[in-house]
């Protein structure tokens, strides 16, 4: 009997599986924390702005974020 054939949603699903496995593979499995220089493992950083970095210097970014949102909608109205 002839194989049927895919549906698009199968083979959209089919590429998206692959896609998911090559980015995996590419994922650093150590790296350094741009902003303070500790070596982490992965599971430890995170990719911010382009940059990797540990837990630590991630929170410090957000606040920093955080605060500056503040200070843009502060002031005499």
């Amino acid at each position: 009997m002839a194989e049927e054939e895919e549906s698009p949603q199968e083979r959209r699903e089919r590429w998206m599986e692959r896609e998911a496995r090559k980015a995996d593979e590419r994922r650093p499995k150590k790296a350094k924390c741009a902003s303070c220089g500790k070596d982490v493992e992965e599971g430890e950083f995170i990719e911010f702005e382009g940059r990797i970095l540990c837990a630590d210097c991630y929170a410090d970014a957000l606040e920093k974020d955080m605060d500056m949102g503040a200070a843009e909608g502060a002031g005499a109205g």
